[in-house]
């Protein structure tokens, strides 16, 4: 019947179906129900389809920027947290403190105590493997780290005030003996 109705058919299947429709009712409503033509939704109708699209990426957007807000208010506090806590600033950011007293005038090299210890231990891994001479310092000091063997590991290094150097060739929770050469006077070495 769809090709009758398209007028495709050959003449003997058309002969048969004018033949058939004549005397069967079922088939003369079916006919009558193809060649209807079919009705389509204007274009007006087509547009509210993305209203549900809509509202489903406002959703989206409104959940992402939560994400953002509540993941900026964590990481936020952490870095309060971890800059203002006491044992927890210690933990992330971990320093250890010599104070050397060089009141006699020779120019030899004396071991210095670190945080009231003979060794400077590196025990976390969020040391900087350095150290640095204190701005207020006197003067330039020279520095020499050996292992408990009295092997050096970091030969004769001047450190100017203020400045740094690395120390990444020390491994961590190893003890190491720091041994200074300074003039006279009040220094601090700061291990971080």
């Amino acid at each position: 019947m769809p090709l009758y109705v398209d007028d495709v058919c050959s003449d003997d299947s058309r002969k048969l179906i004018e033949d058939h429709i004549n005397h069967c009712s079922k088939c003369q409503n079916e006919l009558a129900a193809m060649k209807d033509p079919i009705e389509c939704p204007p274009l007006s109708e087509v547009g509210d389809s993305k209203t549900p699209f809509s509202k489903i990426r406002k959703k989206v957007r409104i959940k992402m920027i939560a994400a953002i807000i509540s993941t900026a208010f964590l990481v936020m506090t952490a870095m309060f947290a971890i800059q203002e806590v006491g044992v927890l600033h210690d933990f992330f950011s971990p320093m250890d403190i010599a104070f050397i007293d060089n009141n006699h005038g020779s120019d030899e090299w004396f071991q210095v105590r670190i945080n009231d210890g003979d060794y400077l231990i590196f025990s976390s891994v969020f040391y900087k493997k350095e150290v640095i001479n204190d701005i207020n310092n006197p003067y330039d000091i020279t520095i020499r780290i050996l292992d408990e063997n009295q092997t050096i590991v970091l030969k004769d290094t001047t450190i100017k005030l203020g400045e740094s150097i690395n120390l990444h060739c020390l491994k961590y929770n190893k003890n190491y003996i720091v041994q200074v050469k300074c003039k006279p006077g009040r220094y601090n070495l700061n291990f971080t």
